[in-house]
């Protein structure tokens, strides 16, 4: 297509957007060379009309590479007030599931709030792929009055797969609501009747991302569910929390729980929990990332607890951290730990922060990281030198 699409400008010039060119850059869809159908693709973008979304379509289901790309974004951009009401209209009549995916994206991309309705009936197609397709082009364009009716998606979705792609969608519509507080009353609305364990699981899923303090005592009631799987989703949900509220009941999981799954979510939880912004001492800090370091049964439970440990800006992390350098399992986590630490506070504590650096310098076997512990100690060994010369 090349040598039709690059010669000398005229009044049908597909870079001039003129109509005459259409057919001659329909042409070229078919061209042998690849490198001509991507760029007749690409020329669709500006100069096809509503009968070019077949042909995007059906190119962008069919193909793959720069091809596929080409035809998405083409049909993305195409213009004309007649387009997005054709593609609504084509949807529900196209038998292929592909091509109709692909149809179904553009409400999207091209952010067709009148789709709405279109999507609500695709999300009941007997194709899987089209459904899970539907939910998540519902996130973009279905405002939070649709909340009940999403959430009756998710109670009723036919798969894994479709269950966590509703719960994604419920999130994010239920995230457009300004007032967070608000944001879990229509999930909290139904929970009382919802019975289906799986189901119970995604809705609590749902109000551990969404945060709203109304929902904290579901979540910590729910930890005590006579169902176990209620129970660990709960615990998941808990330990997604924006804040550190639930770190005691995490706690209380982590230490009592006569289940072992449990009561590792539970560590973890509160791991990532005592990582969030909060207004504890750094030595109150310290004293709970050691008592997860003691509740630690696996190294794995350990390793998160020395890597939250390098984003404390402490001496008594720098410590705490040291104290793991001489242990086989943990001494790469420990390691980058101490350098962290050490690069954050080296400021304030020079000596302190130099005496640790040489007990690594000495016990690591890891070439590259000694060469990063000298530079830092030659950085602290200027930085001392400067504050001498201060009169």
């Amino acid at each position: 297509v090349r040598h039709r699409l690059r010669r000398p400008r005229s009044r049908t010039d597909p870079a001039r957007g003129d109509a005459a060119a259409l057919p001659a850059v329909v042409d070229a869809v078919e061209s042998g060379d690849e490198s001509v159908r991507i760029a007749a693709l690409s020329a669709l973008g500006q100069l096809g009309d509503v009968t070019s979304i077949d042909l995007l379509a059906k190119t962008a289901a069919n193909s793959s590479g720069g091809e596929r790309k080409a035809a998405r974004e083409s049909l993305y951009r195409l213009h004309g007030s007649d387009i997005d009401k054709a593609i609504l209209e084509k949807i529900p009549k196209e038998a292929d599931s592909k091509v109709k995916i692909e149809l179904i994206s553009c409400i999207g991309e091209r952010n067709i709030i009148e789709g709405v309705d279109v999507l609500f009936e695709t999300v009941k197609d007997t194709d899987r792929n089209v459904r899970i397709e539907s939910l998540k082009v519902l996130r973009t364009v279905t405002g939070p009055d649709k909340l009940p009716v999403l959430i009756d998606l998710l109670i009723n979705a036919q798969s894994s797969s479709e269950r966590n792609e509703a719960q994604k969608t419920v999130v994010a519509v239920a995230g457009k609501i300004a007032d967070k507080n608000t944001r879990d009353d229509a999930v909290l609305a139904v929970m009382p009747t919802v019975k289906e364990v799986e189901a119970r699981c995604s809705l609590l899923g749902v109000l551990g991302e969404l945060g709203a303090e109304s929902s904290l005592s579901v979540l910590t009631d729910s930890v005590n569910d006579e169902n176990e799987q209620v129970q660990a989703a709960a615990i998941r949900a808990l330990s997604s929390w924006p804040n550190p509220g639930p770190l005691d009941d995490l706690l209380k999981v982590a230490e009592d729980s006569e289940n072992g799954l449990h009561r590792i979510l539970a560590l973890r939880g509160y791991i990532h929990l005592l990582g969030l912004e909060n207004s504890r001492s750094d030595r109150e800090t310290i004293l709970m990332y050691g008592r997860a370091m003691d509740l630690a049964t696996g190294d794995a439970e350990k390793k998160k607890v020395l890597s939250a440990l390098a984003q404390v800006e402490s001496l008594e992390a720098l410590e705490m951290s040291r104290m793991y350098l001489e242990d086989e399992k943990l001494s790469d986590e420990a390691e980058f730990a101490v350098i962290k630490i050490a690069e954050n506070i080296y400021e304030q504590y020079p000596q302190q922060v130099k005496n640790t650096l040489n007990q690594l310098l000495v016990k690591s076997k890891n070439d590259s990281l000694r060469k990063q512990v000298e530079e830092l100690i030659l950085k602290i060994d200027n930085f001392e030198g400067r504050q001498n010369e201060k009169p």
